[in-house]
């Protein structure tokens, strides 16, 4: 019997993480002049700031899990009904990234809004380590010969570590919000650096 391949599972996602950068931008509404100056267009631009910066963080943090969606799903030699529906599970908090982030956009300052957005963010990294978990270290559908004892390494390094930063980003949230905004800054850019470091390693299309 010929198993299912992931090519569905990528369609979909693909299609379904290009719908979510797509909302995070129509966030951010087109403001009113009132006046055609450049003193009138600073005075117009400067509330969109919070949001601008909001997208842009968002973007590139939905472009990290996608990335990682990619290279993940290249290791997997066929579709289980488990693994669609940890798939499904991490696409409905990734889903949620964009009114999340409206909200951090308009509140900036706020603790609880702030810490939401950190929690939203940590739920679909639970969702993603879920998913790697079952599929490469519990029920073994990776493509290559790599040992289960380098597997479950590999996931404690880039899964456990990871959400424990996330979380450590909520509590921060609750206590001072600009530094948790910071903190998870840094926890993305150290998360692209990481990933940079197979760069050039050949992906499949």
């Amino acid at each position: 019997m010929k198993l299912p391949s992931t090519n569905r599972i990528e369609a979909f996602s693909d299609g379904v993480i290009a719908i979510i950068v797509t909302l995070l931008v129509l966030e951010i509404k087109i403001p009113e002049f009132e006046e055609h100056t450049l003193a009138g267009f600073l005075a117009a631009m400067t509330p969109l700031v919070p949001k601008l910066i909001g997208f842009a963080f968002s973007f590139f943090t939905v472009a990290i899990f996608w990335v990682n969606h990619h290279s993940f799903f290249h290791r997997i030699k066929h579709a289980t009904w488990r693994l669609l529906w940890h798939n499904n599970l991490l696409l409905f908090f990734l889903s949620v990234v964009p009114f999340t982030t409206g909200f951090v956009g308009d509140y900036p300052f706020d603790r609880f809004v702030v810490a939401m957005y950190a929690f939203n963010l940590l739920l679909a990294g639970v969702a993603f380590s879920m998913m790697w978990q079952y599929a490469l270290v519990r029920s073994n559908l990776a493509e290559e010969k790599t040992s289960l004892a380098e597997r479950k390494k590999e996931y404690m390094q880039t899964g456990v570590y990871g959400l424990a930063l996330y979380a450590v980003a909520v509590v921060i949230a609750l206590i001072y919000p600009p530094a948790a905004l910071a903190f998870l800054v840094l926890l993305q850019l150290a998360y692209f650096f990481m990933n940079s470091k197979t760069a050039d390693s050949p992906l499949e299309d």
